[in-house]
């Protein structure tokens, strides 16, 4: 057994690296190209980075500040080949190469987590296997959420903030807090929970490792290392937001957002103990055996050399969880089972501290103010240990595939029966709602199809994006249309007769349609065209929670006039 790092371990991490990577994206071919089940959310970030590139005014601003850039920008390589494989848009296929890079580097991570600690490779592996392999795992490493990313840091950070509890190493922090938490916030608002975690946790323990003064400036010195990026970012986001569009937080103030949506789709914000029950019920059936592991973990090793390794993972990933509860609780976000994803990675590294340490990795430079590393004797390692902690973890698997069948917790996962174990003769309600969930967008790839053989020049169609994006990312030609990022949209919106726009494309005035760009601008175009246009196509929607789409032609200036 190799207890130490070294080129076998590096090996092995590339290879679970690849593996990984090819299982993810298999399955989001399966799913994306073949099927077609596509997340809305994933959809969305590919439009829109498919506008940085291929819109009528293409420039980085173009992908919006509702969603942190992350996801979307790393997915610009991909979006570049669209021309020559249609579906990398089309069927959100980049957003699957993105999360499957990201997803796949998390479960390196959680392996690295074992090989750090010197801890058996079985064992480690194990533990990795029964993370990578989770179902929730699995359907957000392929289906390009920004689950992916977000997981990727999270775990990246904390690992490194388990080491630095043991070797007071700074390239711990520069590393945790300079690059995957910075990183972490501008994948997910819900960062900014464990950048805060981190920096209290950080400060906290310096404070009483380097006891000569000046202690509360070392204490502050390490706090900025590790959650200055982080706050930056935040800074940053809400500057660059404001700068360019007038707001610094649109996810929360743009008729775009969150808020927003949920205003107009008539959710009201539960009451705390709904929340509670709501966060916790998500969790369980996220990682069920979450707090028997927390606490086998605190018993092997509370009083024992390099306990403080537990504050970190539990710092960090509670305040995620803590984090998505409040939001819940004050109607600021959705009641969605993948937001408490993080209590998976959270269980998998318990469950890799609640056995005996090995051999740790040698440090590149051990800090002052290290604990001691004083002579241990090394604790009794039976199988059985490893086979309880393990088989513990390992009952999650199952309870998150029950969990993922629960429209009450999970109304973005459970559609994938649809696809799973597709039943012809099933006619219930329920399963119609799946069927509808799994074609979501074909109505919308149907539309792009159709505006294609008009053949119509550049600026033709103006539409808003809070539904329109699904139309524009399965274009060819994603010229054609005229969007609410392109620096003339007011101007063409405004008069689209002496414009030369030959189409407006619209959706119902009603729950999230009240806040498309066309509707504000023309309240009675869905219904009589609002005198500049004349309806040419009404197209029934057959996607769940998508609108009855109306093409309606504008009038030639020669009949107006």
């Amino acid at each position: 057994m190799t207890n130490v790092l070294g080129g076998s371990d590096r090996r092995l991490k590339f290879g679970i690296f690849f593996v990984c990577l090819a299982l993810y994206i298999a399955v989001g071919y399966w799913l994306q190209i073949q099927n077609g089940f596509i997340m809305g959310d994933t959809l969305s970030r590919v439009s829109s980075t498919r506008s940085v590139l291929f819109s009528r005014d293409p420039h980085l601003a173009a992908l919006g500040f509702i969603f942190t850039p992350v996801a979307a920008m790393v997915q610009i390589p991909a979006v570049w080949l669209s021309p020559f494989f249609p579906e990398i848009t089309a069927r959100a296929f980049s957003g699957t190469l993105m999360s499957a890079l990201f997803m796949s580097g998390a479960a390196v991570q959680i392996f690295s987590m074992g090989a750090d600690r010197g801890l058996p490779r079985a064992y480690a592996l194990a533990i990795t296997a029964m993370f990578a392999l989770n179902p929730m795992i699995v359907f957000y490493g392929s289906n390009g959420m920004s689950e992916g990313p977000f997981i990727f840091f999270m775990t990246w950070a904390v690992r490194r903030l388990i080491m630095w509890m043991v070797d007071d190493d700074v390239h711990h922090l520069v590393t945790a807090g300079g690059v995957a938490m910075g990183l972490a916030y501008l994948t997910r608002y819900d960062a900014l929970a464990t950048v805060g975690a981190a920096g209290l946790v950080v400060g906290i323990t310096t404070y009483l490792r380097a006891r000569p003064a000046p202690r509360v400036r070392r204490a502050v010195m390490d706090m900025l290392i590790v959650s200055g990026p982080g706050v930056a970012a935040f800074l940053g986001w809400a500057v660059a937001g404001w700068l360019i569009t007038g707001e610094a937080f649109a996810q929360f103030t743009s008729q775009y957002g969150n808020a927003a949506i949920l205003e107009q789709s008539g959710m009201t914000a539960p009451n705390t103990v709904e929340a509670v029950s709501f966060a916790g019920a998500c969790i369980m059936l996220l990682a069920p055996t979450l707090l028997p592991l927390m606490l086998w973990a605190i018993m092997q090793r509370w009083g024992r050399p390099n306990w403080q390794m537990l504050v970190a993972p539990l710092a960090m990933f509670g305040a995620v969880l803590a984090f998505q509860a409040l939001s819940y609780a004050q109607g600021s976000t959705f009641p969605f089972l993948r937001f408490f994803i993080i209590a998976i990675p959270m269980a998998a590294t318990l469950a890799l501290l609640g056995v005996p340490d090995g051999t740790f990795a040698p440090p590149k430079r051990r800090g002052k103010y290290a604990p001691a590393a004083s002579v241990v004797v090394p604790q009794r390692r039976t199988a059985a240990t490893y086979v309880v902690v393990a088989s513990t973890f390992a009952i999650g698997i199952p309870v998150t595939v029950v969990g993922m069948s629960l429209p009450d917790y999970a109304p973005q996962e459970y559609g994938l029966a649809a696809v799973l174990a597709p039943d012809p003769g099933d006619v219930t309600d329920r399963a119609a709602t799946e069927q509808r969930i799994a074609r979501t967008f074909a109505t919308e790839r149907r539309i792009a199809d159709y505006l294609e053989t008009l053949d119509l020049p550049d600026s033709s169609v103006i539409t808003d994006t809070v539904y329109g994006f699904g139309i524009i990312a399965a274009s060819p030609r994603p010229k054609m249309f005229v969007i609410p990022s392109d620096p003339d949209f007011t101007e063409l919106l405004n008069d689209p007769v002496e414009n030369g726009v030959r189409y407006l494309l619209s959706v119902p005035p009603t729950g999230r349609g009240t806040s498309d760009a066309l509707n504000l601008r023309y309240p009675t175009l869905y219904e009589t065209g609002a005198e500049v246009a004349t309806l040419e196509l009404e197209i029934p929607n057959d996607g769940d929670g998508q609108p009855d789409w109306r093409l309606y032609r504008v009038a030639d200036p020669s009949e107006s006039g």
